[in-house]
């Protein structure tokens, strides 16, 4: 069994292009991932909301405050509330709106757009 004589590994260029496409994508993660979790944890505190009960029956303000306290809980600062998140009063008791994009600039003058919507309703 003979071994081959001549052995060739990765050169320069091909480093420099591994490089550069697992940089890339370690820098397309580290952008997009704290966009996602933040969406998961503002849909799952509106769930929360739409578990508990009378929580439709309650005042605006009241809905208004109880969300703004478990945002602040779970870390959520950079949200506009009045611009993203809209009660809604009907028959059937409160629906919350939440609709909102976030734009986070990836490299130079090339942004990542990522637009969310969800809709909850409140029971009585």
């Amino acid at each position: 069994m003979g071994l081959p004589q001549h052995q060739r590994g990765l050169g320069a260029i091909g480093w420099l292009v591994l490089v550069f496409v697992f940089g890339s994508l370690l820098t397309l993660g580290l952008k997009v991932v704290p966009v996602y979790t933040d969406n998961a944890t503002i849909e799952r505190i509106l769930d929360g909301l739409a578990a508990e009960p009378e929580m439709g029956s309650k005042s605006t303000g009241a809905i208004d405050k109880i969300i703004k306290a478990r945002f602040h809980v779970n870390n959520i600062r950079d949200f506009d509330y009045s611009k993203n998140l809209t009660i809604v009063r009907d028959n059937d008791g409160a629906r919350i709106i939440l609709d909102y994009e976030v734009r986070v600039p990836l490299v130079y003058n090339l942004d990542l757009i990522a637009s969310f919507n969800k809709t909850v309703a409140l029971q009585n």
